[in-house]
């Protein structure tokens, strides 16, 4: 049995033409929910012994500040970032040797690889800050829980 939680990064600076998207940050509001979601993970899932990230500066922000509240480092993945497919991410998560990770990346991607993995099908998206627990086992894959940060933070 594996169980993985998919976390979408914190509120990050908006976009701006006179700077590269993959070196936005995390914003003060950002950082301070994001402490708050990294408290409620490790309450929540306290078995995670892995965390790795898309290398984009708003993810790698956010999945430092989650993996400080569990004392583990951050590893970094292309399978995460924006561009990368849902196949990539099967095929990294496929080659992994824990079973209980945490992986922090974008919108759609993270609900897409949600939705591959479960076999479900609709419109949904996370919000910043957001997370699905997903366990997998005997070769089926199940969305155990859903977390808008808004439930974190209430």
């Amino acid at each position: 049995m594996k169980f993985i939680v998919l976390l979408r990064h914190g509120i990050a600076e908006d976009k701006r033409p006179d700077k590269n998207d993959a070196d936005r940050e995390l914003t003060p509001e950002g950082r301070k929910k994001m402490k708050d979601v990294a408290r409620a993970l490790v309450d929540i899932f306290p078995e995670a012994e892995a965390i790795w990230s898309s290398p984009l500066v708003r993810a790698m922000q956010t999945a430092e500040m989650v993996a400080k509240a569990y004392g583990v480092e951050v590893q970094t993945t292309d399978s995460l970032e924006p561009r990368a497919s849902v196949r990539e991410f099967r095929k990294f998560l496929d080659s992994l040797k824990v079973d209980f990770a945490i992986f922090t990346g974008h919108e759609p991607n993270m609900s897409a690889i949600m939705l591959d993995l479960t076999g479900m099908q609709g419109d949904v998206s996370l919000k910043k800050g957001g997370f699905y627990g997903v366990r997998i086992e005997g070769g089926v894959s199940q969305l155990e829980w859903m977390v808008p940060p808004r439930v974190v933070r209430a």
